[in-house]
C-alpha cells in the first residue's frame, strides 16, 4: 500500500470525524438504529444467498452435512 500525502492524510482524517459523528447521531436515535439494524441484517441475508449461490457454481458445498451416497 502506498503512503499517503499529507493532505490525503488530512482528508481521510476528515473523512473519518465525519463518519463518527453519524455514528454517534444514529445511535442516540432508537428508531434509526433500528431501521439501519434492520437493513444491515436484510443485506446479510442477501449477500449469504448470494454467497449460497456463488458456492454451487464453484461446486463447493455450502454446508457441513455430507452428502451420503
Amino acid at each position: 500500500m502506498a503512503k499517503l500525502s499529507v493532505d490525503e492524510k488530512k482528508w481521510q482524517a476528515e473523512s473519518d470525524a465525519e463518519t463518527m459523528a453519524r455514528y454517534e447521531e444514529i445511535m442516540a436515535d432508537s428508531a434509526r438504529r433500528n431501521a439501519a439494524v434492520k437493513a444491515a441484517k436484510e443485506k446479510a441475508s442477501d449477500l449469504n444467498k448470494r454467497a449460497n449461490a456463488m458456492s454451487k457454481v464453484a461446486g463447493k458445498s455450502t454446508t457441513s452435512k455430507s452428502k451420503k451416497k
